[in-house]
């Protein structure tokens, strides 16, 4: 399986990562690291404070997971997007989750592919975003050739196309979306 990279920022959604990090390791053994936007420490939504960090640089390949976060929604938004570029050009899948697709959505990436987010409306505070044609009002992940974006409410199955695209089996990345769904199923209906 291809190696994964996930960007975290001050303040990042953990719990938008939480199923592809923990399952995707424990489970399925894939080789997950974390970096930060500009390297050293940031602390989760949650108050998790994540320590010695390296800075995020693009990497020659695999799959780099943007996390969603408040960052990008802010006047100062992490400037990640050249090296989001690069990592694509390189041949790197790139993911973004929630707030995370902003930061796609600036480098362009969401121009040319079937993308999806936290709305159409939200992208759209994006000045230079193009996309609009090829956004997918849906609850769940969208894969579009190197391009993965999917809502804040979708982590299972951005961890699912996340995997799928690092190498793991549709069917066993599917297993995700099996065993998360039972929660929601009815009881004694």
């Amino acid at each position: 399986m291809l190696a994964i990279t996930i960007v975290l920022t001050e303040g990042y959604s953990d719990w938008e990562i939480g199923v592809l990090a923990g399952t995707g390791r424990a489970y399925y053994g894939a080789e997950i690291g974390f970096v930060s936007a500009d390297g050293g420490p940031v602390t989760a939504v949650s108050g998790l404070k994540t320590e010695a960090l390296e800075r995020f640089s693009a990497p020659t390949d695999g799959v780099v997971v943007v996390c969603g976060g408040p960052a990008f929604e802010s006047d100062a938004p992490p400037e990640i997007e050249a090296r989001l570029k690069q990592a694509h050009e390189n041949g790197c899948v790139v993911a973004g989750i929630c707030g995370a697709t902003l930061a796609l959505a600036r480098a362009g990436m969401l121009d040319d592919v079937a993308h999806t987010s936290n709305g159409r409306d939200y992208l759209q505070t994006v000045k230079s975003y193009r996309g609009a044609v090829h956004y997918r009002d849906q609850p769940q992940a969208v894969r579009d050739g190197r391009i993965i974006t999917a809502p804040a409410p979708a982590p299972a199955s951005f961890a699912a196309e996340v995997l799928t695209a690092a190498g793991l089996e549709a069917e066993a990345a599917g297993v995700i979306m099996a065993m998360l769904s039972q929660e929601h199923a009815r009881v004694g209906s």
